[in-house]
């Protein structure tokens, strides 16, 4: 675990930090796959942690959701409101550019087990010590962050990539577009976020970005 805030833990769930859980005070941020959330559930006892939260419903984020929920005693998660049904079923529908043929096969893949919603966030809702919630849509359509203002500090999720994601080399890049339901719509969430001027930056994948923060995020904004 690394600590970014006096209650805030990064909590890396794979190498080279390719998949990355959060800890805000006494929240758990995502879970990542079903096989990783050991290492979630490890950091969240160890911390006291009394509530799960989701950026987002993909079998990365929200894989080890429900047994994140049983070994905690948790009643469930909160999570944006357009994905809590993703969530309560465990199978997300793949990208509308999926082709035909191919959207059974995507959508087996891509399914998980289901976990219980406590809690449908919306914009401006807050989660944990101060951390408001935000709607940056796109890479799934209920996709939140969260982000306090008093030490600019944003878990984005997957809004961005801080990875490349078969090099694993860390660099700023959108998510990639077969696993995204509308890239132009999470382009409109990028620039949201960079308009923030975080000063650190949590994301699903990749390091955290904690030195020039708001100008990096500034020029991937500006190139879109």
């Amino acid at each position: 675990m690394r600590q970014l805030a006096d209650d805030v833990w990064h909590v890396p769930l794979g190498p080279r930090d390719a998949v990355n859980a959060y800890v805000l005070g006494d929240v758990l941020v995502d879970s990542g796959y079903k096989f990783q959330s050991g290492g979630a559930i490890k950091a969240a006892r160890k911390l006291g942690v009394t509530e799960h939260a989701l950026t987002h419903a993909h079998l990365d984020h929200a894989g080890g959701s429900a047994k994140v929920c049983r070994e905690l005693g948790l009643e469930g998660v909160a999570v944006g409101a357009i994905d809590a049904n993703d969530v309560r079923s465990g199978r997300p529908e793949p990208p509308p550019q999926t082709p035909g043929p191919l959207r059974g096969v995507g959508r087996w893949f891509a399914s998980f087990e289901k976990a219980p919603v406590l809690r449908e966030l919306h914009e401006g809702d807050t989660v944990g010590p101060g951390f408001v919630v935000l709607d940056v849509p796109g890479h799934s359509n209920g996709h939140v962050a969260f982000w306090r203002e008093r030490d600019r500090l944003l878990i984005a999720g997957d809004v961005l990539f801080n990875m490349h994601l078969l090099t694993t080399a860390p660099g700023l890049r959108e998510p990639p577009k077969p696993f995204t339901m509308s890239p132009p719509v999470n382009r409109e969430s990028i620039r949201k976020i960079a308009a923030l001027e975080p000063r650190t930056v949590g994301f699903g994948h990749g390091p955290v970005l904690r030195e020039d923060a708001a100008t990096r995020l500034r020029a991937v904004a500006a190139a879109l």
